[in-house]
């Protein structure tokens, strides 16, 4: 047996750092060990780390897996996006793959079969064209010389490329966690959002009106940095990000969403959204990345 090092990465804050395991170099090359459970260092999580899954190569034996620029890497696809598979290793390329939903198998209150059909092929565009865009981007002539940020090929597939995936990663947490029968949540997220919002009833004015006031998507979120959830605005698919938070609920109301429904009437929409809203899915969204543990609350 030998002591192999390796980098995991914490579920709860994203913190990427080293670990050891102890394998025999024959089931190194298989693939076939796992992280050990440690303290994160950055937030004192434990027993909340990604698998380790080693893409078996033609290595030398006692090649660290996962070191910068070397033969090895992290890949849980379980732990990502559901809708990734990994690509070939060494060229960073992975494969988007379009979801199903359990929401697309239940008659939704107010929001039409129609509505979700005509908004599940936009899904798939945006699942195509970011594959489309990371094959031009492994074939392009990565040139400094011709980059140029007025415009440049480049350029543009990057910023597209993150338009595309961000259209991917925020309609698979839509459609996951509608289906449900609304109501408020119970436990430790009702807890937590009575906490941070004074109560249930505010959350929900205060999200009803950020996504009547948004272009194209209101999120609540949970900042790790303040421990605490927050609503806020992403007028496209990929702008206003806000660093080191966790999506909870994604209120998309671009008019794609609402329209042949509701017409102009976006606040007629959020209500059906909040009457089909998952708490179910929301909670379990939240425990997977340890939130209530983080935040302090029980639920009791």
């Amino acid at each position: 047996m030998a002591r192999i090092a390796l980098h995991v990465v914490c579920k709860v804050c994203g913190h990427l750092f080293d670990t050891r395991i102890r394998t025999d170099p024959a089931s190194f090359r298989k693939g076939t060990f796992a992280a050990n459970y440690h303290t994160c260092p950055h937030c004192g999580a434990t027993e909340t780390y990604r698998k380790a899954e080693y893409v078996p190569r033609d290595v030398p034996s006692g090649t660290p897996a996962g070191r910068p620029g070397g033969e090895g890497g992290i890949l849980d696809p379980s732990q990502h996006s559901a809708g990734i598979s990994p690509g070939k290793e060494g060229k960073g390329m992975v494969k988007y793959e379009a979801k199903k939903f359990p929401s697309f198998e239940v008659e939704l209150d107010g929001i039409s079969k129609r509505t979700m059909e005509e908004h599940y092929k936009l899904y798939q565009g945006y699942v195509n064209k970011a594959n489309e865009i990371l094959e031009k981007l492994a074939a392009l002539d990565k040139d400094p010389a011709k980059a140029n940020p007025t415009y440049s090929e480049i350029r543009e597939l990057k910023v597209e490329l993150t338009r595309a995936i961000g259209g991917v990663k925020n309609h698979e947490i839509y459609f996951d966690h509608l289906g449900g029968s609304g109501g408020k949540p119970q436990g430790a997220l009702l807890q937590l959002l009575e906490r941070d919002f004074g109560s249930f009833e505010e959350w929900q004015k205060d999200l009803k009106a950020t996504g009547i006031a948004a272009r194209g998507w209101a999120w609540l979120a949970y900042d790790w940095d303040v421990g605490r959830l927050f609503n806020y605005i992403g007028d496209e698919q990929n702008t206003y990000p806000v660093w080191n938070c966790t999506p909870l609920v994604a209120l998309d109301v671009f008019e794609h969403a609402y329209f042949i429904d509701f017409g102009t009437n976006k606040g007629a929409y959020i209500d059906a959204f909040f009457r089909n809203l998952d708490w179910g899915a929301v909670t379990r969204r939240a425990e997977r990345f340890g939130i209530f543990r983080h935040a302090g609350v029980t639920g009791s």
